[in-house]
């Protein structure tokens, strides 16, 4: 019996410790280069909060678990920082972008926030399909295929770091509507995409 404390003491840490993080998305396709946490990406892995996406000469497809779908296209760092979505309660989806080109198709849900936020920029939608892109000089380029996007520019501070402070919000209800969002200017007014423009970021999206 004198192993009876140490059994219970084991009981109770395992009741104390923190349950598991359930997945939010699943990786449905993968192509060339993607990885997180320094591991390869693979066709059915189970993604959670936190992750870090990185692509090289590649891509990958998610669906989460609302039934949105996202493409990480090539040369590209996303973050998933916040995912919640049940039936009774509204979603709550935050992504962070800070380089490279994302596709989504978000699916409708009653309520929440869809957002993603780049180094410039913060996008908001509920349910819609539309394309993200970071350059290298952190600007912020945003193509809306079907439903309507709101585009909040922000200025980043010295470092690339993300300001809360909103400069101009611009809306794109209509296919092809673009707006594009830099450091120190802000968005511009909506213009339409190229047809040439329009296909040159779906091909790097494709699979």
């Amino acid at each position: 019996m004198r192993n009876v404390p140490w059994i219970l003491a084991i009981a109770l840490a395992a009741c104390a410790a923190p349950a598991l993080a359930a997945p939010v998305c699943e990786v449905v396709a993968v192509k060339g280069e993607a990885n997180a946490a320094g591991q390869a990406l693979a066709v059915g892995q189970q993604l959670e909060v936190g992750v870090e996406i990185h692509t090289g000469a590649g891509r990958v497809r998610l669906r989460f678990s609302d039934g949105s779908m996202l493409v990480v296209g090539d040369h590209s760092v996303l973050r998933v920082a916040r995912f919640e979505s049940g039936p009774d309660k509204p979603r709550d989806a935050s992504l962070e972008l800070d380089v490279g080109l994302i596709g989504q198709q978000v699916a409708k849900h009653p309520g929440g926030s869809w957002e993603v936020r780049t180094p410039t920029a913060v996008t908001a939608v509920r349910g819609t399909e539309f394309m993200v892109e970071v350059g290298d000089d952190l600007a912020t380029a945003v193509n809306v295929q079907s439903g309507e996007v709101k585009v909040e520019a922000v200025q980043s501070a010295a470092g690339g770091t993300r300001s809360l402070h909103p400069r101009s919000i611009v809306t794109l209800a209509h296919t092809d509507d673009g707006t594009s969002c830099s450091p120190t200017q802000g968005c511009s007014t909506v213009k339409t995409w190229t047809p040439d423009r329009v296909k040159a970021a779906q091909d790097r999206l494709a699979f």
